[in-house]
């Protein structure tokens, strides 16, 4: 039977790095193989020319890719050791500016396959398993211009720390990892010529190998970084109001009204 880890929206940023953890840590030494789930074949296939462990899966986790996995998990019946569900999507302007489409996209990624999936791997893990599901800083609080993204990511916050506890008894780690600005391809740089600011960004790579240790501890949340865990304890005690029009200030001028 062979233990697995599996990693979604792993072609780049924050995915990619829990790839090369995973494969070069000696705390996952035991790992068989790393299936590395993603859209674009020629990344993946970077990602597997790295590491013999990589199984790349291809599968759009936005048109109900959880289903793919769940065929070969099905099929395979592996020791799943490790989840980390990763992929997500992100806009960042007026709610009434997304499409009905980029509303459901959001939803379907950011909520829907990752509770799917993680019901579907259930099955598969067994005491010292461990889930890393990706949430954000963001999740704090209402953003206004990030409406719908802190909100899927609330939603993750959530289910992880409700999780956390209902899997506790089968010897199984849920982990929230909630950062603040990841430096990836994710981010505009300017608007209208204005470069922008993201105060306390982080790389990927502080994200992935943080929120593996946390998970080997046994903590249900990872917060990364000093800028997140600033903006954990300020939403925690200062009144939700102020906050998000604090928030709306700072981000208006590289939003479109």
């Amino acid at each position: 039977m062979a233990r697995i880890a599996i990693v979604t929206g792993a072609t780049g940023g924050i995915g990619a790095e829990f790839v090369r953890e995973i494969s070069s840590n000696a705390a996952y030494a035991d790992i068989d193989e790393i299936w590395a789930v993603g859209r674009n074949r020629d990344r993946l296939e970077s990602l597997r020319a790295a590491s013999a462990k990589v199984v790349a899966v291809e599968a759009d986790l936005a048109a109900d890719g959880s289903s793919v996995i769940a065929r070969r998990l099905e099929e395979s019946a592996p020791d799943l050791r490790l989840l980390v569900n990763n992929a997500g999507t992100a806009y960042m302007g007026p709610f009434e500016k997304m499409g009905a489409g980029q509303v459901e996209g959001m939803c379907t990624v950011n909520c829907r396959s990752l509770a799917s999936l993680t019901a579907e791997s259930l099955p598969y893990m067994r005491e010292g398993a461990g889930i890393v599901n990706v949430a954000s800083a963001a999740s704090f609080q209402p953003n206004p211009y990030l409406s719908l993204y802190s909100a899927s990511k609330a939603f993750v916050r959530q289910l992880s720390r409700a999780l956390a506890v209902e899997l506790k008894d089968r010897g199984i780690v849920v982990t929230c990892a909630c950062p603040g600005w990841v430096d990836t391809g994710m981010l505009p740089r300017e608007k209208d010529g204005m470069k922008i600011r993201y105060p306390g960004m982080i790389s990927p790579a502080q994200v992935a190998r943080k929120a593996l240790a946390d998970n080997r501890k046994g903590m249900d949340m990872s917060v990364p970084s000093f800028f997140a865990q600033f903006c954990r304890l300020y939403s925690k005690w200062m009144p939700t109001k102020l906050v998000m029009t604090q928030w709306s200030r700072m981000i208006a001028k590289y939003v479109d009204s």
